[in-house]
Formats: structure tokens, sequence, C-alpha cells
């Protein structure tokens, strides 16, 4: 692990952070809420490497677990998933978290960039965090569909989930590349319409093959997986579950940076 300089954000920390998320803790524990994050929980299982993690990170709001599914040590959360007693909890900004550098092996934000202050920022500190040949998954809400399409037109002040701010899955790959992580897979799911009825819901679950095979890019969730690359190393392969690909581009070179934020302990 790595010293890290102290670094003064605009995220919000400590108490501040959770209170953000309580609009948002709600509509995921509602029907429309429940089916989205069981649904990247499912398909993450299958993207996400099949191998052993010392140390795996949470952060986002949800309430599924996404690392119950994989072989890990110690799993940390920020904010906590809906268990009745996680052992490790975190408190913090996305964009200043307090881990040492090339510390967590596998980091997984679920909606995290849609409502953070400054999502490129808290995905470079993800990046700085994530081990050498660590794993990084993002979930989040696709601008360029329905939902992104509901957002734009709901009138302000928008309530949860419709106040972030939805990112398109183009976007997030490009600032992958940046900062030197190599895209693994991907995965668009969820074409349903973005509507809490649970009987529409399940009337309409049809879409989500016919999405798959018709209009693939236009789901309301996306999800990408990524590596760290190593400095120095290249064509590492990495044994993958099967699934299809998601239009991977060829990798930008690594960006050197600085590594930033104080060192502090859990």
């Amino acid at each position: 692990m790595l010293p890290r300089k102290n670094w003064t954000g605009s995220g919000l920390v400590g108490a501040e952070a959770l209170a953000s998320h309580v609009g948002l803790n709600a509509w995921f524990d509602g029907p429309l809420g429940k089916a989205v994050s069981r649904s990247a929980v499912e398909k993450s299982s299958e993207l996400i490497p099949r191998t052993y993690y010392p140390t795996g990170l949470q952060l986002g709001p949800g309430p599924e677990d996404f690392l119950s599914k994989v072989d890990i040590g110690l799993a940390i959360y920020s904010p906590s998933v809906g268990m009745s007693n996680p052992q490790h909890v975190v408190t913090t900004a996305s964009e200043a978290l307090p881990f040492s550098a090339r510390s967590i092996e596998l980091l997984v934000l679920p909606h995290t960039l849609d409502f953070a202050n400054e999502p490129h920022v808290a995905l470079r500190e993800a990046s700085l965090i994530l081990a050498a040949e660590g794993i990084l998954v993002v979930c989040g809400f696709n601008r360029w569909s329905l939902w992104g399409l509901r957002r734009a037109v709901t009138p302000h002040p928008r309530p949860s989930p419709w106040s972030g701010d939805f990112l398109s899955p183009a976007r997030v790959q490009d600032w992958m590349r940046l900062l030197g992580l190599e895209i693994l897979g991907g995965k668009m799911m969820f074409y349903q319409l973005p509507v809490s009825a649970t009987e529409l819901l399940r009337k309409t679950d049809f879409l989500e093959k016919a999405g798959d095979r018709w209009w693939p890019l236009l789901g309301g969730i996306y999800l990408l997986v990524a590596r760290k690359k190593r400095l120095g190393l290249a064509g590492t392969k990495v044994k993958m579950a099967r699934h299809r690909p998601f239009g991977i581009d060829v990798m930008a070179n690594t960006i050197p940076r600085q590594t930033k934020i104080g060192e502090k302990g859990l």
C-alpha cells in the first residue's frame, strides 16, 4: 500500500453522505428499485472473473449485496446494504475514499456515479485504490433510454432516482480507458418501462429478451466490468464467465497520475 496525500473535495462526507441517499434508498426498497438491484447483482455475478478477492468494497446506494456472489475475504460496505448486521461499514464520500492506494481487489460501484457530485473524480478515486489486476464493476442508469427520457421530462425538484445525473455507458467507458482500465465486458439490461406497478412489471417482463435482441444499447441499466492493468505487463488473461460482447474498443495508453488523499485507516 502507498501513503496518500491530503485532498480536499466537494463530495459529501460522514452523516451528510447517508442523508443524501434517504429518498434513493426508499426507491430501491420499492418494487422497481428491487427489480433493478436484483437484476444487476445477477448479471454482475456472471461477468466478474471467478477468482478469490482478499478485499472487496461495495460503494453506493441500494439494498442488494453484490459481494455475496463472489469468493471474498474481507467485505466492506459504504453505506451499509440491507443486512441485519454488516461487519464492516464505512461512511465516506465517493470523491474522497479513505483507503490506501492499490488496497482493494474488487470494487463495486452500484449507481455511485449517477449520484456523485463529480462522477469523473469518483471514478478516478476508484482506480487509485484498486489493486493491480483488481476488478472494477460499475452499474448505472443509461441516459439514452426510456429511463433517461423519464428523467428528462420529470419536473424539478426531481424525486429519487430521477434527481441523479444519468451518464451514457460510452462516456463511462471513455473515462475508464483514460484511467488505464481494461474493459473486460458489459451488459445492458432492464428494457421494461420505468414504472413501479408490480403487475405491469410482470406483464412487460418479455421486453427483456426482446430488448437484448432488437435494441441492445437502449437498456435502462448498464453494467461494466474492468480490470486495472499492471504496469509493464500486457495480455494477461483472466478466466471470464460466458457473456455477450458489449462492443469493447482498443484501450488507451495508461496515463500517469499522482496519488491523492491522506492515509487513513478504516
